[in-house]
């Protein structure tokens, strides 16, 4: 049987720049009506932003990769079959940042002996062999708050 692994699950953790421009927009206005030093701060915090946005990424990927890895070893290991695996799905769960780390996709790849990427099968299951899907990616990706480093990101960035 040929196996396609384009269907492998991953979460995908992206910033945007929503912020450089209006903050350029104010500062060049407060600039212009004389407020130079205020502008120069405003360009400061936006200098603090583009550093903390990567760091926010980062902390919330790695949160994401234990909340995989977390729900991998509590469906896996504890299924209905008495399944006693070796770890090396919930191992292989990693964080793959971009080279400008404004993004990170997470996601597990343990490989079968039958050539498909393990976490393919766990997470969608195989319908010809009763393997029920357990959607540990999902759901770990949907339990991810995103939220809880933007107040530390917005303290530290503006002064």
């Amino acid at each position: 049987m040929s196996w396609n692994n384009e269907h492998v699950p991953i979460v995908r953790i992206q910033a945007k720049d929503n912020f450089s421009d209006p903050l350029i927009a104010m500062a060049r206005s407060l600039k212009q009506s004389g407020n130079s030093d205020l502008a120069e701060l405003i360009l400061q915090d936006k200098a603090r932003l583009k550093v903390n946005v990567p760091k926010a990424v980062d902390k919330i990927a790695n949160d994401e990769v234990d909340g995989a890895q977390k729900l991998i070893r509590e469906r896996e290991y504890h299924s209905k079959s008495g399944y006693v695996g070796h770890g090396n799905l919930w191992k292989s769960v990693a964080k793959h940042t971009s080279k400008d780390k404004t993004s990170s996709d997470i996601y597990a790849n343990a490989e079968s002996k039958e050539g498909y990427e393990y976490i393919q099968a766990f997470e969608n299951g195989l319908k010809d062999r009763n393997y029920p899907a357990q959607h540990v990616m999902h759901d770990s990706g949907m339990d991810l708050d995103v939220d809880t480093y933007s107040d530390e990101i917005i303290k530290n960035s503006i002064k």
